[in-house]
């Protein structure tokens, strides 16, 4: 027996954010009820938004992740790696 794969929509806010844009998410939170049935919903808002949209999703169909939060930035020894080596 295997199980249907289900698609995944996941979708991100750039690194910057405001608490204000968090209407954006309501909206997405009410349309999200029709599509939830077909596919999971995944939402990485910046990291100073994740405890608010985690609040709001509280009980709905859609989650809530985090983007790439290393704590060097864009000095990341990989990232300088991926760079230097690329193509």
């Amino acid at each position: 027996m295997t199980d249907a794969i289900r698609p995944l929509i996941a979708g991100n806010w750039k690194m910057n954010g405001l608490k204000a844009q968090a209407a954006e998410f309501d909206a997405m939170l009410d349309g999200a009820a029709g599509v939830s049935g077909k596919a999971d919903l995944l939402v990485c808002p910046p990291a100073t938004l994740i405890a608010t949209f985690a609040d709001k999703a509280r009980g709905k169909k859609v989650g809530v992740g985090a983007q790439d939060c290393h704590p060097q930035g864009l000095r990341c020894p990989y990232r300088r790696y991926r760079r230097r080596n690329a193509g």
